[in-house]
């Protein structure tokens, strides 16, 4: 470690493992079972334990990461983890909690915002390119795909999952499981269309979104039950996207969000 890197009032466990080119900020407690990689700039009166982290992450100040879970159940000897990939910006008073199994660490993906007082639970599993907006609350053993978004104030439900490039407007409350490409809001969250500007993003071509739009209707807003309308769209052999949708659909535990309403395809944009 590089002494003019690491500001004089950072306190840094003996056994932490630290690259030389990452600066730590005043106040800042790292302590044990920590491994961090190059070019992180970790701001003022952060703490950090039980944390594998990668390269160039940026914490912007009084972020947690790695302490013990809000578990009753969880023994205090037990030294989990939580693993943290690379190019994740953590804004200010974020908390990410250590897993309640030695196995399988909490995990942040790459190049994901956390934004201010927002909260990852212990267990969960984030991807990569994902947005939590302020305030949002990530409770335990949740799931979220790369590049999905939960907008501000948004509360999701233990083991609930989040599909890829899914969003959720702030203040919904998320109790069951939002499939890939879909939007969702209302106080329990519900269905309300796809996001094509996400999917537009992210490289998908006009018949891929198309394909998805027709996926949608028949999962969600046809009359058929939904292991029925599964059974049609497989039958249809159907694009990457679709099957997706499919996949999650077919082994979700919780449930899956219903439609709030029948909105038209401009809804969906």
């Amino acid at each position: 470690m590089s002494d003019n890197l690491i500001h004089p009032t950072a306190i840094i466990d003996p056994s932490a493992k630290i690259d030389p080119s990452t600066v730590i900020g005043p106040y800042t407690v790292i302590g044990p079972r920590v491994t961090i990689g190059k070019d992180n700039r970790i701001g003022p009166f952060c703490i950090i334990e039980n944390t594998v982290m990668g390269d160039g992450n940026e914490l912007i100040g009084h972020a947690t990461i790695g302490v013990k879970p809000q578990d009753l159940s969880y023994d205090d000897s037990m030294q989990s983890m939580v693993e943290m990939g690379n190019g994740n910006k953590i804004r200010e008073c974020v908390t990410i909690h250590r897993s309640t199994k030695l196995d399988v660490p909490t995990r942040i993906g790459n190049n994901c915002l956390l934004m201010a007082n927002s909260h990852v639970a212990h267990d969960c599993q984030l991807g990569n390119n994902i947005i939590l907006g302020n305030c949002t609350g990530v409770a335990g053993h949740v799931q979220i795909a790369d590049r999905a978004i939960a907008s501000g104030l948004v509360g999701m439900h233990q083991f609930v999952r989040i599909g890829r490039q899914a969003m959720i407007s702030g203040g919904s409350m998320t109790v069951l499981d939002i499939p890939p490409y879909c939007t969702a809001q209302g106080e329990r969250a519900r269905l309300v269309g796809l996001n094509v500007i996400g999917m537009r993003r992210a490289g998908m071509g006009r018949d891929e979104i198309m394909a998805v739009k027709r996926a949608f209707k028949t999962l969600f807003r046809s009359k058929m039950l939904l292991k029925d309308a599964i059974a049609q769209l497989e039958a249809e052999n159907p694009i990457a996207p679709v099957k997706e949708m499919l996949e999650f659909c077919k082994n979700t535990q919780r449930g899956i969000a219903s439609v709030r309403c029948k909105n038209s395809d401009s809804d969906e944009e």
